[in-house]
């Protein structure tokens, strides 16, 4: 196959295109902001989970204080009611007697009860910390969402406008190379990991990289300068400079 020098050199031109939009699409795919979005639906997730058991657990414990504090009203004014009893002086000696041991007795449950509220008022106030922390995570987390959103959103913009252009480049480039030339770049860059066509430096293809043997070389140099030659290691389209 043949292709004259000049084509030959509009493919290379031709490749670095390829080459340009195909590393701006493994950018556009690998953008950081997808990974860290996805790690903040996982955080929010988790967030919301915790958050359901932590509110479940908050609404118990506020039960349990209540009922505390219920049980201490309830001691609370039956002292009171036996406090005025005895203040009073009305009924028999025995019966004032009584009430002084009911009253010991009622404020030693007073003083074991608010014990106990305040016992539940520490876990109360445990629990309702761990859920405000917990939705100022959330809303934190969103906030950098919406932000990281935002980055993802221009970044993923400026990447497809370099791709826009440069397909336009090759959209104008590609119809100046002969189409057999084309058809066989295109074949070769199809497995070839997208590179169809590279330079021959020396000895060396700039395609795989690999030197290329002296018998090889010398066969090359001797080919004319419109001859397509071909890489023997990965096949690629080799364009002498």
């Amino acid at each position: 196959m043949k292709a004259s020098p000049e084509h030959q050199n509009l493919l290379i031109e031709l490749q670095l295109i390829d080459t340009a939009i195909s590393h701006l699409k493994i950018k556009l795919a690998n953008l950081p902001e997808h990974e860290q979005i996805t790690a903040i639906h996982t955080r929010l997730e988790n967030t919301a989970v915790e958050l359901a058991v932590v509110e479940t657990e908050l609404a118990d414990v506020a039960i349990d204080l209540r009922r505390v504090e219920v049980d201490v009203e309830q001691v609370a004014d039956r002292i009171s009611k036996d406090e005025s009893r005895l203040s009073s002086g009305t009924g028999s000696p025995k019966e004032l007697e009584q009430l002084q041991h009911e009253l010991a007795t009622l404020a030693k449950r007073k003083s074991e009860l608010e014990d106990g509220e305040l016992e539940v008022m520490l876990k109360h106030d445990g629990v309702k910390a761990r859920v405000d922390e917990l939705l100022n995570d959330q809303v934190g987390l969103k906030q950098l969402e919406l932000e990281l959103n935002i980055r993802l959103e221009n970044a993923t913009t400026e990447i497809q406008s370099e791709i826009g252009t440069r397909q336009t480049e090759r959209a104008q480039l590609a119809p100046k190379i002969e189409v057999s030339l084309i058809e066989l770049y295109e074949k070769v860059r199809a497995s070839n990991d997208g590179v169809g066509a590279a330079l021959l430096v020396g000895n060396k293809c700039e395609g795989c990289h690999l030197s290329i043997n002296a018998i090889e070389i010398e066969r090359i140099k001797s080919l004319p300068a419109d001859e397509i030659i071909r890489c023997e290691e990965c096949r690629r389209i080799l364009v002498r400079i």
